[in-house]
Parts: structure tokens; sequence; C-alpha cells
């Protein structure tokens, strides 16, 4: 690779604040216009740095992201986004991590960029004898310790499960995100210093406390893996499971039993991977998908909701569970759904109301539900440490960063400190843990600041140019990301 040097920028504060959406969208605050111009004018390999420094994983978010950057984008108030996250993409398979046949290579070529681009964390470590801990190895978990590594320290990762990834590998399939990518992601991450161990869970192979004390700090980044089932007559009939328990069991080669008539109850992103890695299984003939919002309420991304018509998801919108019917053996045989008439009251709350007089019975062997998920923190409240818990039963962050805890030394990340949100609201979380954690043990603020550019300012105001155009002048519609055809896709869980 060639030695070059580019400069990655933050644009000023007040004016990207008000132009440049797209970055502020982006919760780890990615430059898109950036690595889009990059690759306009050519130089994909600036885009590809653009796009990874703030991001440990780039090559993921390329593919999977649910691309908060496209919902703000500007371009979006003329016809549609621009294909920011396809883009992303681009890049990462011409520059990313899983173009190296071998992992120190990724470490050579990743320390050098860094410490090029004046990344700003670079060996900056404070003196400790003692590694930092952290717990879980997913997202949130390895973000901070990616960071942590590159600022000096010797982070240690405790996975209770074989794999490392948590919700990425465990929770979604395989045809949307290659394991190939994701192990790439995670070698690179290894091979900077972070030293992961599997096979291990606190609180039942070694315990919070004894973490404690034999670490610098802890955080705990253990995400939410549990599934919600909502109380209803027949929830707990034989057929009837979490929809993420099922993807679990699917993602680490269990065994799961499937009968061949699936419902799938809910509307959003992980609903639809549900019900995508159900119709894919030779044992399965339907698979319906019910949820509580209208067709243009729904969660789901766009490209979900399509690309699951095309593999033959049935989609009922306005329908919410009322009971689940079993047969003579106490296994489900149907479920029974009430019109939903609306979601939300007049404050904005949720809270829906039905109509009990429109009524439908679906047929089903299997009952998957996909209405949110929670975490387990059973270890940590059974630990002894004086921890201040939420009114809600929840482990209490501090407001400031978000991530400390009352307990001097614990941090959480990710969907332990604010609930289910997306794989890159976990990398920031993750990010903003690295950051507090050395502040924490250095007893030294962060240095963060500003730098003033792609703007021109005439008495401390951000001037811009208007400049005017005939009607649908230069428009050009947004190209659509090609894939296989629907009985190609469905014909194996592997392969998107």
């Amino acid at each position: 690779m060639a030695d070059r040097t580019f400069e990655v920028v933050i644009p000023d504060y007040h004016f990207w604040r008000q132009n440049i959406k797209c970055q502020t969208g982006c919760p780890v605050d990615t430059d898109s216009r950036g690595y889009v111009k990059a690759i306009a004018a050519g130089d994909y390999e600036k885009a590809y740095w653009i796009a990874r420094i703030p991001n440990p994983f780039a090559s993921i978010c390329g593919r999977i992201c649910a691309a908060p950057c496209e919902l703000a984008c500007r371009r979006k108030d003329i016809d549609a986004a621009i294909s920011i996250r396809a883009l992303k993409r681009f890049v990462t398979e011409q520059y990313g991590v899983e173009v190296y046949p071998d992992k120190m290579d990724v470490t050579e070529s990743f320390r050098e960029r860094f410490s090029e681009q004046g990344s700003g964390i670079m060996g900056i470590a404070a003196e400790s004898a003692m590694p930092v801990s952290i717990v879980g190895a997913g997202p949130a978990g390895l973000s901070c310790a990616h960071d942590l590594a590159l600022m000096g320290y010797k982070p240690i990762v405790y996975e209770m499960e074989k794999i490392p990834g948590g919700m990425a590998v465990m929770g979604i399939p395989a045809y949307r995100l290659p394991r190939e990518v994701l192990k790439a992601e995670i070698d690179a991450i290894e091979a900077l210093g972070v030293e992961i161990r599997l096979g291990v869970q606190v609180g039942k192979d070694v315990t919070i406390d004894v973490l404690m004390e034999e670490s610098a700090a802890v955080l705990v980044a253990t995400g939410a893996r549990r599934s919600i089932i909502l109380p209803m007559e027949g929830s707990d009939l034989k057929g009837v499971m979490g929809g993420v328990d099922f993807l679990r069991r699917i993602n680490t080669g269990q065994e799961v039993q499937v009968g061949p008539r699936v419902v799938v109850i809910g509307g959003g992103n992980v609903a639809y991977d549900i019900a995508r890695t159900a119709i894919r299984r030779e044992d399965v003939d339907s698979v319906t998908l019910v949820c509580l919002e209208e067709f243009d309420q729904m969660l789901a991304d766009e490209v979900e909701i399509e690309e699951g018509k095309e593999e033959g998801v049935t989609r009922i919108n306005s329908f919410g569970p009322w009971r689940i019917n079993a047969d003579t053996t106490d296994t489900v045989k149907s479920v029974t759904f009430r019109k939903c008439i609306s979601i939300y009251d007049y404050e904005g709350g949720f809270n829906p109301r039905f109509d009990e007089s429109d009524t439908m019975t679906i047929p089903a062997d299997t009952v998957l539900f996909s209405v949110g998920q929670t975490c387990d923190f059973s270890f940590l409240a059974e630990s002894g440490l004086d921890l201040e818990i939420t009114e809600r039963g929840s482990v209490k962050v501090d407001s400031r960063d978000e991530v400390s805890t009352s307990v001097p030394g614990l941090f959480l990340a990710g969907d332990l400190a604010y609930g289910s949100k997306l794989l890159i609201d976990a990398v920031a979380s993750g990010k903003k843990a690295a950051i507090t954690i050395h502040e924490f043990l250095s007893g030294k603020k962060v240095e963060q600041e500003i730098t003033e550019v792609h703007s021109r300012k005439y008495d401390g105001e951000v001037s811009c140019n208007e400049v005017f155009h005939m009607k649908n002048f230069e428009k050009t519609p947004r190209s659509v990301v090609p894939v296989r055809r629907p009985e190609d896709r469905t014909s194996d869980l592997e392969t998107v």
C-alpha cells in the first residue's frame, strides 16, 4: 500500500450542525459527506480512511447499518437520500479489513494510519499495572477495547459465548452479514492488542467483584440478549419462542424445532431478520408477519420490507395479538389478532387501542415474538456492589457521560446503558466509554478541538451563496443496490 497521509478534519461546529446533517445523524460523527466526495473524486483510499477512523466496524456498517446518515440526508428533500451505506461498503471492499489475508498486516497498516491521521488517542494511556476488563464481546465492548488499545491500555474482553461478536453474530443473519467480514473486523481489533477470552460467563465462571479487584476499570456491555414475549393467553405453549432466541440458536449452529406455518409478531428490522431467516428453512412452508403499525408507520427499513415480500413473507398491518390457541397437546395451532385502531395516546405515549369486534385467526405451528429485547444484569444485582438502581429496575448511569455508574471504576455501555438501539449506537457508546475510562484512570480530560473548514464567515455568520437552476436541473435518481433473485436468496442461509 502506498505511503500516503490524508487530512481528516471536523468541519466548523456551527456550520455542520446546520448543514451537514448526514454527519450529525451518525452517532459516531462520521464525515459521510467527506467520503462521498472522495469517492466522487476517485480517491477511494482516502474515502475509506475518512469512514474508518471514527468507526472500528466500518466494514460491517457498510453492509447492515440502519444508516441514520441517510435518514438525515438533505438530498431527501429533493428526491431520495444518497446511497451512503452502499458507498461505504464499496470502499471497505477496496481497502477494509476484509482485504488483508493476515491480521498482523492489518495491525501494522492501521497503527500507521491512525498515527498519520492524528486520531488524537494514540499512546495517551495512563500508567497502569492492571488491565481494563470488558464484559461482552459485542459492538459496544469491542469498540471500547479497540480505542483503549490504541491509547496504550491492555483490554481483556470476557465473552460467555464460544464466538465473539455479541448481537452482531447472534442476532444478524449470515445472509446480511457475512461471517468472514465480521471475523476480519474482530481479528483486526485483536491484533491491536486486545485479548478476548471466550466461553467465560461473568457471574458464574468469574464474579464481577473479582474483576473489580483485578482490573484498573471494568466495563459491562452485555447487550440486550433476551426476547420479550408478551404475556397473553397461550404465550407459554409449545411452539412459542422469542425471535432473538430463534436467531441466536440458528447463528450458533444449534438445532431449532420449527413448524411449517410460522407467524412473526413485530414490525421492525429484527422482525424481518427473523421472518426472512425462517422463510429460508426447508421445514417452513409459510411465514406471516403481523404488526400493530400501519405500513407507513413501520420501523423496518423499506428495503427489508420489499425484499421480505419478494422472498414470500406475508405482511399484515394494524393488528395486534390477542391470544395464542392450543391443540390437544398444548402446542400452538393458531393465533387470534385484534384490529389496532391507534398505537399512541394523545400525549404520544405507547398505548395501543383495539377493536375487539374486528378479529382474525391465523393458523400457526410456530410463533416468534419480536416486540423488543431486554438485558440480563442479574450478575450485577447479585454482586453486592453498591449500585444505584433506577425506578424501572435498571442500573443507573451518570447523565453527563451516560456510561459511569455509582461505583467508581465500573462503567456500562451499549444496550445495558440505554436500552436496545442500533449497532452504530453501540459503537458510539463503546467509544464514549473508552474516553471516560481513560479520564477516570488518568485524571485528565481528553482535549477535543474543532477544525474550521468548508465555511466562510462574515461578522461571525456563515455565508451561503444562493444558486438558482431550472426545476429538476441535474436531478439524478438514486441507484438501487443490486441483489440476487428472490428464489436464489431463499435457497440458503448464508448469501444475501
